[in-house]
């Protein structure tokens, strides 16, 4: 890259020397032609015609071959272009001299070749070809001046134009600056559009989907492997667009006719192909011009995607159903022990729980599948006093005086009264599990503010490694061995289904699990 970059300079400083020797030799013919058809009328404004005659004469020549020469020999392009300024100095400063001493014209030839000499050479030798021209300039009126020192004052006029000289000379330094900064920037930036091309072309050849641009004319802008492997093609790396018609006939026969909208999706066959293509059409937006994207893929491979995530699907959604069972089935066997045992009266009573716990198996079952079809869900108002009262006698009768609530009263929400049933359910038995061996309880605190409402699940345990925070509520995570990382999963889902807000608040000590609901007033 960086050979390429000294081959793109050096190769425009030949082309900008080789202007300037054109531009050179037709000033010095133009000053000679002048010459011959003015001399007879204007012989008299010449202090030395013939000195200036034959210094033109020796100039055009000196012109015409160094342009040939550097023409017929490109090499040491530097050192020609030294040679050319310093011949330029000497016979502009002795034309100048015969011409009987500087004047506006012939100056702003000087002005010129220092110019050229800053943009072409380096520093320090363009600075050496503008002293060498200010001696040039100054010496003419201070050896004929010298001993006159009436004309003295002229003198002034060649300083006024040395000066203009190292001006001139600090323009043209500062314009190759700026061009060295530009043509610096734009090397870093070649490079920057090259490393991400490559990173492009790399992205492109591991991607299993395939990508084709098409223009307007359906010619190939861009294709990558998948593409040319599901197509049945190999179109070859090239900067020239390539016409679909040659590589894919059968794709180009579809698509010529069609107007493709955004969006589009087709089936594609080929007898080129092995595989049975998916085609989905996406229209770029790219400046002056109209290009289509074909995003292409293997159909039965999408087919089998599909399938796996329907398997995938109903394992997650069995593994629910059988989580959730659990806390009604732990009910009922706990009634059944102490059925056996009890008198007539508590008899009914379990009798009763085994029989509610039923349907609330058969209800989770039918709650769960509701989920899974994005059934929507049926919100009320609860009075939330009421509500953990049957709760806790009801659901957690095994474990309500491990259970302190804090309540305040007339507290209603609106929620899904079986889902924040079992939301509530999950969070509270998760907590006893983490609570603290030494802890008598855990708490359930109910804050309303600001027509929000918060239900705290606390514990007083070593709660959430930050490690696992980020996965607290995806499913299968679980810390338990035996656990099936879905009760956090659900309870999630199903305060998100009632615009409901479940989020992990951490704690000095223990966790808070918080559920954020609208208040009903």
């Amino acid at each position: 890259m960086l050979g390429k970059i000294a081959s793109s300079v050096s190769q425009t400083i030949y082309q900008l020397g080789t202007w300037y020797s054109g531009y050179r030799l037709i000033i010095s013919v133009s000053l000679l032609l002048i010459y011959l058809l003015t001399a007879e009328q204007l012989s008299h404004n010449y202090l030395h015609p013939f000195l200036y005659f034959y210094t033109l004469i020796a100039y055009v020549t000196f012109n015409i071959g160094q342009l040939l020469f550097l023409r017929l020999v490109p090499s040491q392009i530097n050192k020609q272009l030294i040679l050319i300024f310093i011949i330029d100095v000497i016979c502009l400063s002795i034309i100048t001299f015969s011409a009987g001493g500087p004047n506006l014209q012939l100056s702003l030839l000087y002005v010129i070749i220092i110019f050229s000499s800053a943009i072409l050479l380096d520093a320090r030798l363009s600075l050496i070809i503008t002293l060498f021209a200010v001696i040039m300039v100054i010496y003419q009126r201070f050896i004929g001046n010298f001993f006159d020192y009436n004309n003295l004052n002229h003198l002034s006029n060649s300083l006024l134009l040395a000066f203009l000289f190292f001006v001139v000379f600090a323009i043209g330094r500062i314009a190759v600056q700026r061009f060295n900064i530009l043509e610096a920037l734009t090397f870093h930036q070649s490079i920057e559009i090259h490393q991400l091309q490559n990173i492009n072309r790399y992205i492109l050849e591991q991607i299993e989907d395939g990508y084709m641009v098409l223009d307007e004319s359906n010619h190939i802008v861009l294709t990558n492997p998948a593409a040319n492997a599901l197509l049945g093609i190999h179109v070859p790396v090239s900067a020239e667009k390539t016409p679909l018609m040659k590589w894919q006939p059968d794709l180009f026969e579809l698509i010529k006719f069609s107007d493709l909208e955004d969006g589009e999706e087709f089936t594609f066959e080929s007898q080129q192909s092995l595989y049975t293509v998916n085609v989905r059409v996406k229209h770029l937006i790219v400046p002056e011009q109209a290009l289509v994207l074909l995003v292409l893929k293997d159909a039965q491979k999408l087919t089998q995607q599909v399938q796996q995530l329907k398997l995938a699907a109903l394992g997650q959604l069995s593994a629910s159903i059988a989580h959730e069972i659990r806390n009604p089935l732990a009910a009922i066997v706990q009634a059944n022990e102490l059925f056996k045992a009890s008198d007539a009266h508590q008899q009914e009573m379990l009798s009763r729980m085994i029989s509610k716990q039923a349907k609330r198996i058969d209800s989770i079952v039918q709650d769960t599948l509701a989920m899974a079809r994005n059934k929507p869900t049926e919100p009320q108002t609860i009075d939330l006093t009421t509500f953990f009262e049957s709760l806790c006698n009801e659901d957690l009768v095994d474990v309500k005086h491990m259970i302190q609530l804090n309540i305040p009263e007339d507290v209603k929400v609106l929620f899904d009264d079986k889902q924040l049933r079992q939301v509530l359910i999950n969070l509270i038995r998760n907590a006893l599990r983490h609570n603290a061996s030494d802890a008598p309880y855990i708490e359930v605190d109910v804050h309303s503010n600001e027509g929000r409402t918060r239900i705290d699940v606390i514990d007083f345990g070593a709660g959430v490694a930050k490690r696992d925070l980020s996965q607290l509520f995806k499913p299968f995570f679980s810390t338990e061995i035996k656990g099936t990382g879905l009760g956090l999963y659900l309870s999630h889902t199903f305060c998100e289904a009632n615009h409901a807000k479940l989020t992990y608040v951490e704690r000095q000590q223990g966790a808070c699990f918080r559920i954020e609901c609208s208040i009903i007033n």
